[in-house]
């Protein structure tokens, strides 16, 4: 990645069938900060990742939605943390390294599941593990493929509040100076972590004036939670077609 080009530009459109699911996109991209695009069920958050990190769609969408910068490379993190039942933490971790043929990093896996507070279970299975420890394990196998830009799907909506939270916390803190597109309908976790943010409504993409503060926010910010209830009443309006 060039590290004098500080931004990059999507624009374009997408359909599903005939049925326009953005229009006009123009969604900037920040290096090395947090951005976030918030939207209901169904509005094409996720899609719109996968365009963003150039996987095929299937036949029924189309696309025209073009980047301004090729020169990157990214890592995913999804909503369910997709590791294999069968392999031990340590081996989830450096999966990536494994399947390209690469020789396993082993000293950076411990220190990131170190970092995650795993360092007792490297060699533990998943199923032996809670939803939220789990979660961290996916965090640690993505820290571990060190992509210049980090996607990530409603990473937390699987957790109960309490993990949720404290997710939030530890991803901030080790993610705080990377790239990161996140896609999700918790207004309050767009708000605390990001540095920009954009809303889906009626087929379009808006951007929200943030607060000064900077992110990692807390919940009594008086003006996170004006802009909470800015978002809410957005979110409500887009469920008007």
């Amino acid at each position: 990645m060039d590290k004098t080009n500080l931004s990059f530009l999507l624009e374009g459109s997408l359909k599903i069938s005939q049925e326009i699911l953005f229009s006009d996109v123009k969604l900037k991209i920040k290096f090395n900060k947090w951005t976030s695009i918030i939207g209901v069920s169904g509005s094409g958050k996720s899609t719109l990742l996968k365009i963003i990190a150039g996987m095929d769609l299937p036949d029924v969408f189309k696309s025209t939605i073009k980047s301004s910068n090729k020169n990157y490379s990214f890592s995913w993190m999804a909503q369910n943390d997709l590791l294999l039942p069968w392999a031990s933490v340590i081996n989830n971790v450096t999966l990536g390294q494994k399947l390209r043929g690469e020789k396993l990093d082993k000293e950076r896996a411990l220190s990131l599941l170190d970092q995650v507070g795993l360092i007792n279970e490297v060699n533990a299975l998943p199923s032996t593990l809670s939803g939220g420890m789990r979660q961290r394990v996916a965090l640690a196998r993505t820290l571990m493929e060190d992509k210049n830009i980090i996607l990530m799907d409603e990473p937390f909506s699987a957790l109960d509040s309490i993990t949720r939270s404290a997710m939030q916390k530890l991803t901030w803190k080790l993610l705080k100076d990377k790239t990161v597109i996140m896609v999700t309908h918790d207004p309050l976790e767009a708000l605390l972590l990001s540095n920009d943010l954009y809303y889906i409504i009626k087929n379009k993409l808006r951007s929200i004036k943030l607060p000064n503060s900077k992110p990692f926010r807390t919940v009594n910010d008086e003006n996170l939670l004006y802009s909470h209830k800015f978002i809410l009443n957005k979110l409500e309006k887009s469920y008007i077609r």
